[in-house]
């Protein structure tokens, strides 16, 4: 190892170490900025939209069909399920998500979803952010946040970012995510706050996780923190198969992926860049 790689890992623990300072000192400096305690009996389309399909691993079996998004006991429920028309539809199995997308989105702000799912092989139940970008942004290195994501019948969740930077090679430096064990047939609530200097994950009030902002010598092409700049906006899914989670059990369907509540919060004292946004155009 050369001492450069030395240096630059003793300055990374301590940005690690410094981040995790400033999460814990910031805990009760937040105030409710929104909710959607999805109380039915339709779906907010002034903040979500239905996932539409894609072709990536995460939205290759959305559907829009009725039925896959409903409410129950003051539940969202998203579902998968095996296609009953496939002479519609030739996918094999459907299934649902929601998101906020050019609707409503924050920044610099602590995001919040209370969840349950079902345990199923193949199945990939997920909370993630994404940035809502302008014709100024639209440009920028990429920039991710999975609150929470849960593979088959897995006891524990993965938390994590993702950029350019980590996704050019520089995932250990700082390390981009965790695992956190939970009971997955209880509610849990994920969380991760967006700080100008970190990005902090929770499960049930208690921190997992801190990502730092560090001073970037590895890889100064790539933006090594972009989750300040730019306003997240929810991606709620319910999602199966792919070359992470692995293959099907069909006989293991339905699965749903069930959310209480979602809710955000922005800090009692600005921050540098800390705004929240909400298109208001639709209404």
């Amino acid at each position: 190892m050369t001492r450069q790689i030395q240096i630059f890992r003793f300055f990374a623990a301590f940005a690690c170490l410094a981040a995790i300072l400033s999460c814990q000192s910031r805990k009760d400096t937040w105030k409710l900025a929104w909710m959607d305690d999805f109380d039915g009996p339709v779906l907010d389309t002034a903040t979500w939209t239905r996932v539409p399909r894609g072709s990536s691993d995460w939205n290759n079996t959305m559907s829009l069909r009725e039925g896959l998004v409903r409410f129950e006991d003051g539940q969202l429920v998203l579902t998968g399920i095996v296609n009953p028309d496939t002479l519609a539809d030739p996918t094999r199995i459907v299934t649902a998500g929601i998101t906020s997308a050019g609707k409503r989105f924050f920044s610099l702000a602590r995001f919040e979803v209370r969840a349950r799912f079902n345990s199923a092989r193949g199945f990939w139940p997920a909370l993630w952010l994404m940035p809502q970008r302008d014709s100024i942004t639209a440009g920028g290195d990429y920039a991710e946040i999975d609150i929470m994501e849960h593979l088959n019948a897995d006891t524990l969740v993965y938390q994590t970012v993702h950029s350019a930077y980590s996704l050019n090679g520089h995932d250990e430096t700082p390390p981009h995510y965790t695992t956190v064990d939970i009971d997955p047939d209880d509610w849990n609530v994920y969380a991760a706050e967006v700080h100008p200097d970190s990005i902090c994950f929770y499960v049930n009030e208690i921190r997992t996780f801190t990502y730092p902002r560090i001073v970037n010598d590895i890889d100064p092409a790539r933006d090594q923190f972009p989750f300040d700049e730019l306003p997240f906006y929810f991606i709620l899914s319910n999602q199966v198969g792919g070359g992470w989670v692995g293959p099907v059990a069909e006989e293991d369907l339905p699965t749903e992926l069930r959310i209480d509540w979602v809710k955000v919060w922005t800090p009692n004292q600005p921050r540098r860049k800390s705004t929240t946004s909400t298109n208001t155009s639709s209404r």
